[in-house]
């Protein structure tokens, strides 16, 4: 849609359609690189909103991306990526939006050693973007087949920082993380999570067959 007058939107997105409702993404006329998030009811007439200000991202092909994820294998359960006052936070809900929350620091680090982040100060932030190439995993990987296991590349601190992208692990759908590499790797998930293949992400190819 096209920005009108005051009151009007200028785009829709829907990202959700489960459980007989819907969830949208609604740029309003005043915003340009935000989005808000609305929960239809059961019959999908009436809208609330449920999250204000999720960042989005145009791409080259004038596409857009909305920092929004959909956790695969539970109902309900989403990631966003909200932009107030030019900082970026990661947040979670269980309930489809009824309640969003940050995602909880790991207490240490990949080898053992305790963190210097404790909330309400420091959080979890994750890059919530999906990769143009299907055989690769993407900043965030879930998988139906594999319910309430999240692997994503982040940081820790006030906000998400664009060049900062560790590895941090789930196996509680997001209630509690842990650091499992200090950069950013593609992930594959084999017997139901129950093995997890992780590549370290460079540009440089690892090994030319000929």
């Amino acid at each position: 849609m096209e920005a009108g007058a005051e009151g009007t939107c200028r785009d829709v997105q829907v990202v959700s359609t489960d459980e007989n409702q819907v969830l949208l993404a609604l740029q309003e006329w005043y915003q340009t690189d935000t989005y808000n998030l609305y929960e239809s009811d059961p019959q999908g007439v009436y809208y609330s909103i449920v999250l204000e200000n999720v960042r989005s991202t145009k791409q080259p092909e004038e596409n857009v991306l909305i920092d929004v994820l959909e956790v695969r294998g539970i109902k309900g359960v989403f990631l966003a990526n909200q932009k107030e006052d030019g900082k970026v936070t990661t947040l979670i809900t269980f309930n489809k939006g009824r309640d969003w929350e940050p995602l909880a620091p790991p207490t240490t680090d990949m080898n053992g050693k305790p963190l210097n982040c404790k909330q309400p100060d420091c959080h979890l932030h994750l890059h919530l973007r999906w990769a143009d190439n299907p055989y690769v995993s993407g900043t965030v990987h879930t998988k139906d087949s594999a319910p309430g296991l999240i692997m994503g590349a982040g940081n820790l601190g006030s906000q998400l920082v664009e060049y900062k992208e560790e590895m941090y692990i789930t196996s509680d759908c997001g209630r509690t993380w842990r650091q499992v590499f200090e950069e950013e790797h593609h992930i594959l998930y084999l017997d139901h999570g129950g093995v997890i293949v992780a590549i370290k992400d460079t540009s440089i190819p690892l090994k030319i067959l000929k």
